[in-house]
Protein backbone atom coordinates (compact mmCIF):
# COMPACT_ATOMS: atom_id res chain seq x y z
CA UNK A 1 0.00 0.00 0.00
CA UNK A 2 1.17 3.61 -1.09
CA UNK A 3 2.33 6.09 1.72
CA UNK A 4 2.61 9.92 1.58
CA UNK A 5 6.20 11.17 1.84
CA UNK A 6 6.81 13.10 4.83
CA UNK A 7 9.15 16.05 3.51
CA UNK A 8 10.05 17.48 7.03
CA UNK A 9 12.38 14.65 7.09
CA UNK A 10 10.72 12.39 9.20
CA UNK A 11 10.70 8.47 8.12
CA UNK A 12 7.74 6.80 6.72
CA UNK A 13 7.30 2.96 7.71
CA UNK A 14 6.59 0.52 4.82
CA UNK A 15 6.90 -3.09 6.49
CA UNK A 16 10.44 -3.49 6.89
CA UNK A 17 11.14 -0.66 4.49
CA UNK A 18 12.26 2.72 6.19
CA UNK A 19 12.46 5.79 3.78
CA UNK A 20 13.76 9.41 5.11
CA UNK A 21 12.65 12.24 2.30
CA UNK A 22 13.72 15.63 3.16
CA UNK A 23 12.92 18.15 0.74
CA UNK A 24 10.44 15.15 -1.27
CA UNK A 25 6.66 14.93 -1.21
CA UNK A 26 5.22 12.16 -2.78
CA UNK A 27 3.99 8.94 -2.70
CA UNK A 28 5.80 5.52 -1.73
CA UNK A 29 5.41 2.37 -2.55
CA UNK A 30 7.55 -1.14 -1.55
CA UNK A 31 6.97 -4.69 -4.57
CA UNK A 32 8.15 -7.62 -2.98
CA UNK A 33 9.90 -9.67 -6.18
CA UNK A 34 7.79 -11.64 -8.36
CA UNK A 35 4.64 -9.90 -7.60
CA UNK A 36 2.05 -7.99 -9.63
CA UNK A 37 2.79 -4.73 -7.95
CA UNK A 38 6.59 -4.69 -9.06
CA UNK A 39 5.59 -6.01 -12.57
CA UNK A 40 3.13 -2.62 -12.46
CA UNK A 41 5.94 -0.43 -11.26
CA UNK A 42 8.30 -1.26 -13.38
CA UNK A 43 8.67 -3.29 -17.34
CA UNK A 44 12.11 -4.43 -17.08
CA UNK A 45 13.66 -5.79 -19.97
CA UNK A 46 14.26 -9.89 -21.19
CA UNK A 47 18.18 -8.63 -21.33
CA UNK A 48 17.94 -7.29 -18.12
CA UNK A 49 16.30 -10.10 -16.51
CA UNK A 50 18.48 -12.42 -18.01
CA UNK A 51 21.45 -10.38 -16.99
CA UNK A 52 20.51 -11.09 -13.39
CA UNK A 53 19.47 -14.74 -13.77
CA UNK A 54 23.53 -15.25 -15.38
CA UNK A 55 24.89 -13.26 -12.67
CA UNK A 56 23.06 -15.51 -9.64
CA UNK A 57 21.80 -12.25 -8.69
CA UNK A 58 17.66 -12.08 -7.59
CA UNK A 59 15.84 -9.01 -6.50
CA UNK A 60 14.61 -8.78 -3.36
CA UNK A 61 12.56 -5.95 -3.38
CA UNK A 62 11.48 -2.65 -5.08
CA UNK A 63 10.61 0.78 -4.04
CA UNK A 64 8.90 3.18 -5.93
CA UNK A 65 8.19 6.97 -5.74
CA UNK A 66 5.97 8.77 -7.47
CA UNK A 67 3.67 11.93 -8.11
CA UNK A 68 6.75 13.45 -6.36
CA UNK A 69 7.84 17.42 -6.46
CA UNK A 70 10.82 18.75 -4.36
CA UNK A 71 9.46 21.40 -1.52
CA UNK A 72 11.48 24.35 -0.38
CA UNK A 73 11.70 25.48 3.37
CA UNK A 74 8.14 26.84 3.52
CA UNK A 75 6.62 23.64 1.12
CA UNK A 76 6.45 25.19 -2.02
CA UNK A 77 7.74 23.78 -4.99
CA UNK A 78 11.99 24.89 -5.94
CA UNK A 79 13.75 24.17 -8.46
CA UNK A 80 15.94 20.57 -8.39
CA UNK A 81 18.67 19.49 -6.71
CA UNK A 82 20.32 20.76 -3.25
CA UNK A 83 19.66 19.48 -0.29
CA UNK A 84 19.78 16.24 1.77
CA UNK A 85 19.61 12.53 -0.38
CA UNK A 86 17.26 10.34 0.37
CA UNK A 87 18.03 7.82 2.83
CA UNK A 88 16.64 4.12 2.75
CA UNK A 89 16.78 1.19 5.24
CA UNK A 90 16.13 -2.11 3.81
CA UNK A 91 16.73 -5.68 5.38
CA UNK A 92 19.77 -7.34 5.02
CA UNK A 93 20.85 -10.05 2.72
CA UNK A 94 21.98 -12.80 4.85
CA UNK A 95 25.41 -13.92 5.83
CA UNK A 96 27.29 -14.95 2.91
CA UNK A 97 25.53 -12.50 0.60
CA UNK A 98 25.92 -9.36 -0.41
CA UNK A 99 23.51 -6.33 -1.76
CA UNK A 100 23.31 -3.21 -3.86
CA UNK A 101 20.82 -0.67 -5.30
CA UNK A 102 20.10 0.00 -9.36
CA UNK A 103 18.40 3.27 -9.17
CA UNK A 104 16.86 4.48 -12.07
CA UNK A 105 15.99 8.26 -12.48
CA UNK A 106 12.74 9.66 -13.50
CA UNK A 107 14.46 9.74 -17.40
CA UNK A 108 15.32 6.18 -17.27
CA UNK A 109 19.05 6.79 -16.63
CA UNK A 110 20.65 3.88 -14.13
CA UNK A 111 23.52 4.36 -11.10
CA UNK A 112 24.59 1.42 -8.99
CA UNK A 113 24.76 1.80 -5.25
CA UNK A 114 26.11 -0.17 -2.52
CA UNK A 115 25.34 0.69 1.26
CA UNK A 116 26.55 3.04 3.54
CA UNK A 117 27.31 1.21 6.88
CA UNK A 118 28.95 -2.07 6.08
CA UNK A 119 33.19 -2.01 5.63
CA UNK A 120 33.94 -3.77 2.59
CA UNK A 121 35.76 -6.37 4.89
CA UNK A 122 32.49 -7.21 6.56
CA UNK A 123 29.68 -7.47 3.92
CA UNK A 124 30.06 -11.57 3.65
CA UNK A 125 29.67 -12.21 7.21
CA UNK A 126 27.39 -9.44 8.55
CA UNK A 127 24.09 -10.90 7.66
CA UNK A 128 21.36 -10.30 10.52
CA UNK A 129 21.34 -6.53 10.14
CA UNK A 130 19.69 -3.94 7.96
CA UNK A 131 21.83 -1.97 5.19
CA UNK A 132 21.14 1.46 4.92
CA UNK A 133 21.76 3.72 1.42
CA UNK A 134 21.79 7.39 0.96
CA UNK A 135 20.22 8.15 -2.79
CA UNK A 136 19.63 11.06 -4.93
CA UNK A 137 16.65 12.97 -3.73
CA UNK A 138 17.17 14.95 -7.07
CA UNK A 139 14.23 15.08 -9.92
CA UNK A 140 15.65 14.70 -12.98
CA UNK A 141 12.62 14.98 -15.45
CA UNK A 142 12.94 13.32 -19.00
CA UNK A 143 13.34 16.05 -21.62
CA UNK A 144 10.99 15.20 -24.71
CA UNK A 145 12.75 13.25 -27.43
CA UNK A 146 13.02 14.92 -30.83
CA UNK A 147 10.94 11.88 -32.09
CA UNK A 148 8.29 11.85 -29.58
CA UNK A 149 9.00 8.21 -28.59
CA UNK A 150 10.21 8.50 -24.93
CA UNK A 151 13.73 7.77 -23.51
CA UNK A 152 12.50 3.72 -21.79
CA UNK A 153 15.61 2.24 -20.16
CA UNK A 154 16.50 -1.34 -19.74
CA UNK A 155 14.09 -0.83 -16.38
CA UNK A 156 11.16 0.44 -18.85
CA UNK A 157 9.69 2.62 -16.37
CA UNK A 158 9.93 6.80 -17.45
CA UNK A 159 8.60 9.33 -14.37
CA UNK A 160 9.25 7.83 -11.31
CA UNK A 161 11.72 7.10 -9.07
CA UNK A 162 12.78 3.18 -8.71
CA UNK A 163 15.23 1.61 -6.22
CA UNK A 164 15.39 -1.81 -7.24
CA UNK A 165 16.80 -3.96 -4.41
CA UNK A 166 19.43 -6.73 -5.59
CA UNK A 167 21.32 -9.39 -3.77
CA UNK A 168 24.12 -11.86 -4.97
CA UNK A 169 26.03 -15.05 -3.12
CA UNK A 170 29.39 -13.61 -2.71
CA UNK A 171 31.16 -17.43 -1.86
CA UNK A 172 31.98 -18.96 -4.78
CA UNK A 173 30.65 -22.76 -4.55
CA UNK A 174 33.50 -24.08 -6.16
CA UNK A 175 36.40 -21.67 -4.57
CA UNK A 176 34.74 -21.18 -0.83
CA UNK A 177 35.94 -17.88 -0.41
CA UNK A 178 35.10 -14.38 -1.41
CA UNK A 179 37.46 -12.47 -3.05
CA UNK A 180 38.80 -10.83 -6.47
CA UNK A 181 37.87 -13.47 -9.06
CA UNK A 182 34.00 -12.89 -9.99
CA UNK A 183 35.43 -10.20 -12.98
CA UNK A 184 37.73 -13.09 -13.98
CA UNK A 185 35.14 -15.63 -13.53
CA UNK A 186 32.88 -13.85 -15.42
CA UNK A 187 35.40 -12.99 -18.70
CA UNK A 188 35.90 -16.71 -18.42
CA UNK A 189 32.51 -17.82 -19.14
CA UNK A 190 31.76 -15.11 -21.59
CA UNK A 191 34.06 -13.96 -23.14
CA UNK A 192 36.59 -15.17 -25.76
CA UNK A 193 40.52 -15.03 -26.47
CA UNK A 194 40.64 -15.48 -29.78
CA UNK A 195 41.82 -14.00 -33.18
CA UNK A 196 39.13 -13.89 -35.95
CA UNK A 197 38.20 -13.08 -39.22
CA UNK A 198 36.59 -9.47 -39.82
CA UNK A 199 35.09 -9.70 -42.62
CA UNK A 200 31.88 -7.76 -44.21
CA UNK A 201 29.89 -10.54 -44.14
CA UNK A 202 29.88 -11.59 -40.65
CA UNK A 203 31.97 -8.21 -38.78
CA UNK A 204 28.59 -7.92 -36.82
CA UNK A 205 28.35 -11.62 -35.75
CA UNK A 206 30.13 -13.18 -32.34
CA UNK A 207 30.07 -17.15 -33.56
CA UNK A 208 33.19 -17.05 -36.06
CA UNK A 209 35.81 -19.36 -35.65
CA UNK A 210 39.07 -18.91 -34.17
CA UNK A 211 41.97 -18.66 -36.67
CA UNK A 212 43.83 -22.32 -37.10
CA UNK A 213 47.31 -21.86 -39.08
CA UNK A 214 45.98 -21.60 -42.44
CA UNK A 215 44.66 -18.20 -41.60
CA UNK A 216 48.14 -17.02 -40.34
CA UNK A 217 49.56 -17.97 -43.41
CA UNK A 218 46.95 -15.71 -45.25
CA UNK A 219 46.84 -12.69 -43.55
CA UNK A 220 50.61 -12.98 -44.22
CA UNK A 221 50.34 -12.51 -47.74
CA UNK A 222 50.07 -8.63 -47.18
CA UNK A 223 50.03 -5.86 -45.43
CA UNK A 224 46.94 -6.40 -42.63
CA UNK A 225 44.62 -4.54 -41.27
CA UNK A 226 43.47 -5.98 -37.48
CA UNK A 227 40.47 -4.51 -35.19
CA UNK A 228 40.79 -3.71 -31.36
CA UNK A 229 37.92 -3.68 -29.88
CA UNK A 230 37.66 -1.69 -25.80
CA UNK A 231 36.38 -2.26 -22.66
CA UNK A 232 33.27 -4.52 -21.87
CA UNK A 233 32.81 -4.87 -25.62
CA UNK A 234 34.09 -7.75 -27.91
CA UNK A 235 34.70 -7.03 -32.06
CA UNK A 236 31.14 -7.63 -33.16
CA UNK A 237 29.98 -5.06 -30.87
CA UNK A 238 32.80 -2.59 -31.07
CA UNK A 239 32.56 -1.89 -34.35
CA UNK A 240 29.52 -2.83 -35.57
CA UNK A 241 28.16 0.46 -36.43
CA UNK A 242 31.12 0.58 -39.20
CA UNK A 243 29.55 1.09 -42.52
CA UNK A 244 29.68 -2.49 -44.70
CA UNK A 245 30.55 -0.09 -47.85
CA UNK A 246 33.69 1.39 -45.62
CA UNK A 247 34.91 -2.19 -44.61
CA UNK A 248 34.20 -3.66 -48.14
CA UNK A 249 36.42 -0.86 -49.72
CA UNK A 250 39.31 -1.63 -46.78
CA UNK A 251 38.79 -5.30 -47.33
CA UNK A 252 39.61 -4.47 -51.08
CA UNK A 253 42.01 -2.27 -50.50
CA UNK A 254 43.94 -5.16 -48.17
CA UNK A 255 42.84 -8.19 -50.06
CA UNK A 256 40.85 -9.69 -47.95
CA UNK A 257 43.71 -9.43 -44.96
CA UNK A 258 41.47 -7.98 -42.27
CA UNK A 259 40.87 -9.52 -38.65
CA UNK A 260 40.04 -8.91 -35.07
CA UNK A 261 41.17 -9.58 -31.91
CA UNK A 262 38.70 -10.97 -28.84
CA UNK A 263 39.95 -10.46 -25.32
CA UNK A 264 39.40 -9.86 -21.58
CA UNK A 265 39.71 -6.07 -20.99
CA UNK A 266 38.52 -6.40 -17.20
CA UNK A 267 40.45 -8.86 -15.67
CA UNK A 268 44.35 -8.71 -17.18
CA UNK A 269 46.08 -5.70 -18.55
CA UNK A 270 46.98 -4.98 -22.41
CA UNK A 271 50.52 -6.53 -21.94
CA UNK A 272 48.92 -9.86 -21.01
CA UNK A 273 46.34 -9.11 -24.28
CA UNK A 274 49.36 -8.85 -26.41
CA UNK A 275 51.02 -11.94 -24.63
CA UNK A 276 48.27 -13.98 -25.51
CA UNK A 277 48.00 -12.61 -29.06
CA UNK A 278 52.13 -13.56 -29.22
CA UNK A 279 51.45 -17.32 -27.99
CA UNK A 280 48.62 -17.50 -31.38
CA UNK A 281 51.64 -16.17 -33.63
CA UNK A 282 53.77 -19.53 -33.00
CA UNK A 283 51.42 -20.75 -35.21
CA UNK A 284 52.62 -17.89 -37.98
CA UNK A 285 56.28 -18.41 -37.27
CA UNK A 286 56.55 -22.57 -37.54
CA UNK A 287 54.70 -21.86 -40.81
CA UNK A 288 56.62 -19.28 -42.73
CA UNK A 289 59.80 -18.11 -40.11
CA UNK A 290 60.70 -14.93 -39.13
CA UNK A 291 59.48 -12.59 -41.61
CA UNK A 292 57.15 -9.80 -39.59
CA UNK A 293 53.72 -9.48 -40.15
CA UNK A 294 52.92 -6.10 -41.28
CA UNK A 295 50.34 -4.14 -39.24
CA UNK A 296 47.62 -1.22 -39.56
CA UNK A 297 45.23 -1.18 -36.57
CA UNK A 298 41.96 0.17 -35.99
CA UNK A 299 41.45 0.56 -32.19
CA UNK A 300 38.44 1.67 -30.25
CA UNK A 301 39.10 2.79 -26.19
CA UNK A 302 40.93 0.31 -24.17
CA UNK A 303 42.11 -1.38 -27.66
CA UNK A 304 44.20 1.72 -28.28
CA UNK A 305 46.66 0.73 -25.16
CA UNK A 306 46.93 -2.91 -26.85
CA UNK A 307 47.83 -1.48 -30.04
CA UNK A 308 50.58 1.03 -28.28
CA UNK A 309 51.97 -2.38 -26.65
CA UNK A 310 52.02 -4.12 -30.50
CA UNK A 311 53.26 -1.35 -31.63
CA UNK A 312 56.07 0.07 -28.51
CA UNK A 313 56.86 -3.04 -26.70
CA UNK A 314 57.40 -5.61 -29.53
CA UNK A 315 60.58 -6.27 -28.79
CA UNK A 316 60.53 -6.76 -25.07
CA UNK A 317 57.67 -9.23 -25.73
CA UNK A 318 59.45 -11.45 -27.75
CA UNK A 319 57.28 -9.94 -31.07
CA UNK A 320 59.83 -7.54 -33.27
CA UNK A 321 60.59 -10.40 -35.38
CA UNK A 322 57.23 -11.03 -36.05
CA UNK A 323 54.69 -8.22 -35.98
CA UNK A 324 55.53 -4.77 -37.24
CA UNK A 325 52.92 -1.95 -37.06
CA UNK A 326 52.89 0.48 -39.70
CA UNK A 327 49.56 3.09 -38.65
CA UNK A 328 47.58 2.62 -35.77
CA UNK A 329 44.62 4.46 -35.44
CA UNK A 330 43.12 5.07 -31.69
CA UNK A 331 39.39 5.85 -31.48
CA UNK A 332 38.41 7.43 -27.96
CA UNK A 333 41.22 5.38 -26.46
CA UNK A 334 42.51 6.77 -22.88
CA UNK A 335 46.21 7.26 -23.74
CA UNK A 336 46.26 9.92 -21.06
CA UNK A 337 44.02 7.65 -18.61
CA UNK A 338 40.76 8.54 -17.44
CA UNK A 339 39.79 9.45 -13.99
CA UNK A 340 36.67 6.86 -13.98
CA UNK A 341 39.09 4.02 -13.74
CA UNK A 342 40.19 5.54 -10.45
CA UNK A 343 39.16 3.04 -7.66
CA UNK A 344 36.98 6.15 -6.04
CA UNK A 345 35.31 6.53 -8.80
CA UNK A 346 34.78 2.97 -10.91
CA UNK A 347 30.95 2.86 -9.77
CA UNK A 348 30.46 6.20 -11.64
CA UNK A 349 32.30 4.31 -14.70
CA UNK A 350 30.09 1.08 -14.15
CA UNK A 351 26.85 3.68 -14.71
CA UNK A 352 28.36 5.46 -17.88
CA UNK A 353 29.30 2.12 -19.35
CA UNK A 354 25.67 0.96 -18.24
CA UNK A 355 23.29 4.04 -19.60
CA UNK A 356 25.95 3.82 -22.88
CA UNK A 357 24.54 -0.19 -23.56
CA UNK A 358 20.64 0.60 -22.60
CA UNK A 359 20.30 3.82 -24.57
CA UNK A 360 22.14 2.30 -28.11
CA UNK A 361 20.70 0.36 -30.27
CA UNK A 362 21.53 -3.73 -30.07
CA UNK A 363 24.49 -2.76 -27.71
CA UNK A 364 24.36 -5.61 -25.98
CA UNK A 365 22.63 -4.79 -22.62
CA UNK A 366 22.90 -8.70 -21.38
CA UNK A 367 26.61 -8.76 -22.05
CA UNK A 368 27.34 -5.69 -20.27
CA UNK A 369 24.98 -5.38 -17.12
CA UNK A 370 26.49 -9.15 -16.86
CA UNK A 371 30.03 -7.86 -16.37
CA UNK A 372 29.13 -4.73 -14.47
CA UNK A 373 27.53 -7.17 -11.85
CA UNK A 374 30.72 -8.99 -12.13
CA UNK A 375 32.57 -5.62 -11.38
CA UNK A 376 30.02 -4.74 -8.50
CA UNK A 377 30.54 -7.93 -6.80
CA UNK A 378 34.16 -7.62 -6.43
CA UNK A 379 33.60 -3.46 -5.36
CA UNK A 380 31.38 -4.29 -2.46
CA UNK A 381 34.18 -6.42 -0.45
CA UNK A 382 36.63 -3.75 -1.63
CA UNK A 383 38.46 -6.64 -3.77
CA UNK A 384 40.46 -4.86 -6.27
CA UNK A 385 42.51 -7.31 -7.48
CA UNK A 386 41.46 -8.82 -10.83
CA UNK A 387 40.73 -5.86 -12.08
CA UNK A 388 43.89 -5.07 -13.52
CA UNK A 389 42.67 -4.37 -17.42
CA UNK A 390 40.21 -1.72 -15.80
CA UNK A 391 43.45 -0.60 -13.37
CA UNK A 392 45.45 0.17 -16.87
CA UNK A 393 43.42 2.87 -17.60
CA UNK A 394 44.27 5.02 -14.18
CA UNK A 395 46.04 8.03 -15.20
CA UNK A 396 47.77 7.99 -11.67
CA UNK A 397 48.49 4.01 -11.80
CA UNK A 398 51.40 1.93 -11.90
CA UNK A 399 50.30 0.58 -15.27
CA UNK A 400 50.34 3.72 -17.55
CA UNK A 401 52.53 6.04 -15.31
CA UNK A 402 54.97 2.99 -16.55
CA UNK A 403 53.66 2.67 -19.91
CA UNK A 404 53.80 6.45 -21.11
CA UNK A 405 57.90 6.82 -20.56
CA UNK A 406 58.19 3.89 -23.33
CA UNK A 407 60.69 4.85 -26.05
CA UNK A 408 57.88 4.86 -28.38
CA UNK A 409 57.36 3.53 -31.82
CA UNK A 410 58.58 4.01 -35.56
CA UNK A 411 54.45 3.36 -36.54
CA UNK A 412 52.17 6.49 -37.37
CA UNK A 413 49.35 7.40 -34.60
CA UNK A 414 46.44 8.68 -35.60
CA UNK A 415 43.64 9.64 -33.30
CA UNK A 416 39.92 10.16 -33.07
CA UNK A 417 38.24 12.14 -29.83
CA UNK A 418 35.37 14.01 -29.03
CA UNK A 419 34.10 16.53 -26.56
CA UNK A 420 30.38 15.48 -26.08
CA UNK A 421 27.02 17.59 -25.43
CA UNK A 422 23.87 15.98 -25.60
CA UNK A 423 21.32 17.74 -28.61
CA UNK A 424 17.96 18.30 -27.82
CA UNK A 425 15.93 15.18 -26.27
CA UNK A 426 19.58 12.84 -26.06
CA UNK A 427 18.70 9.87 -23.65
CA UNK A 428 22.38 10.45 -22.54
CA UNK A 429 21.47 13.86 -21.70
CA UNK A 430 21.47 13.30 -17.58
CA UNK A 431 24.32 11.62 -17.61
CA UNK A 432 26.12 14.17 -19.29
CA UNK A 433 25.03 16.80 -17.46
CA UNK A 434 24.66 15.17 -13.97
CA UNK A 435 26.94 16.43 -11.03
CA UNK A 436 28.76 12.89 -10.97
CA UNK A 437 30.21 12.94 -14.05
CA UNK A 438 31.38 16.81 -13.46
CA UNK A 439 32.35 16.14 -10.22
CA UNK A 440 35.30 13.34 -12.00
CA UNK A 441 35.82 15.34 -14.94
CA UNK A 442 35.65 19.19 -13.85
CA UNK A 443 35.61 21.21 -16.79
CA UNK A 444 37.76 18.72 -18.77
CA UNK A 445 36.09 17.72 -21.87
CA UNK A 446 35.09 14.16 -22.65
CA UNK A 447 33.21 12.04 -24.43
CA UNK A 448 31.42 10.42 -21.40
CA UNK A 449 34.05 7.87 -20.74
CA UNK A 450 37.59 9.74 -21.78
CA UNK A 451 38.56 13.15 -21.97
CA UNK A 452 38.99 14.78 -25.40
CA UNK A 453 42.96 15.54 -25.53
CA UNK A 454 43.88 12.72 -23.45
CA UNK A 455 43.13 10.63 -26.87
CA UNK A 456 46.02 12.52 -28.70
CA UNK A 457 47.95 14.90 -25.80
CA UNK A 458 50.02 12.79 -23.47
CA UNK A 459 52.74 14.77 -21.77
CA UNK A 460 55.95 13.38 -21.68
CA UNK A 461 55.14 10.64 -23.93
CA UNK A 462 57.13 9.61 -26.63
CA UNK A 463 54.84 9.59 -30.10
CA UNK A 464 52.87 12.57 -28.64
CA UNK A 465 50.56 14.69 -29.25
CA UNK A 466 49.14 13.17 -32.32
CA UNK A 467 49.46 15.25 -35.01
CA UNK A 468 45.71 16.19 -36.94
CA UNK A 469 43.60 14.38 -34.95
CA UNK A 470 39.35 14.26 -35.64
CA UNK A 471 37.65 15.92 -32.85
CA UNK A 472 33.98 16.04 -32.84
CA UNK A 473 32.75 19.14 -31.14
CA UNK A 474 29.95 19.64 -28.65
CA UNK A 475 27.64 20.53 -31.11
CA UNK A 476 28.14 16.81 -33.13
CA UNK A 477 27.04 15.00 -30.56
CA UNK A 478 29.22 11.96 -30.24
CA UNK A 479 29.80 10.24 -27.20
CA UNK A 480 32.14 6.99 -26.47
CA UNK A 481 30.20 4.22 -27.92
CA UNK A 482 28.78 6.23 -30.53
CA UNK A 483 31.93 7.07 -33.24
CA UNK A 484 32.15 4.46 -35.53
CA UNK A 485 28.74 5.23 -36.95
CA UNK A 486 29.76 8.88 -37.62
CA UNK A 487 30.62 9.05 -41.65
CA UNK A 488 33.67 11.30 -40.37
CA UNK A 489 35.46 8.30 -39.03
CA UNK A 490 34.65 6.78 -42.22
CA UNK A 491 36.30 9.47 -44.47
CA UNK A 492 39.76 9.45 -42.32
CA UNK A 493 40.22 5.56 -42.01
CA UNK A 494 39.96 5.35 -45.83
CA UNK A 495 42.38 8.42 -45.60
CA UNK A 496 44.76 6.91 -43.12
CA UNK A 497 44.66 3.02 -44.28
CA UNK A 498 45.71 2.90 -47.69
CA UNK A 499 46.04 -0.78 -47.57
Amino acid sequence: MAEDLRPEGLSVYLGDVVITTPGLAGRVEVYAAGTDGMRGAEDSSEQFRQALDDSGVTEQLTVEISQHSELDASGGTRGAGGGADITLEVPAPGEGNGQLILYAAEDGSLSWHLPDDVPPDQVATRGGERRTYHLPREVILAEPSADGAGQRGILGAVGTKLFKVLVFPLIDPVLQKVGDFFARRWEDKHRRNQVRWFGVDDFQRADVAAFAAPDWVKVEGGPSLLFIHGTTAQSNTAFDQLPKETLAELSKRYGGRIFALDHFTISVTPDANVDFLRSQLVALADQSGPGPLILDIVSHSRGGLVGRVLAEKAAALGLDKQISVRTLVMVGTPNAGTALADKEHLSQLLDRITDLAQFIPDAGVTDVVGLVLAILKQLSVGAYGGLEGVMSMNPQGDYLTQFNVTPGSSATYRAIASNYEPPSGAALARIARNRGTDFVFGSTGNDLVVPTNGVFEVEGATGFPIADPLVFTTSQGVDHGSYFGRPEVSVKLLEWLPG
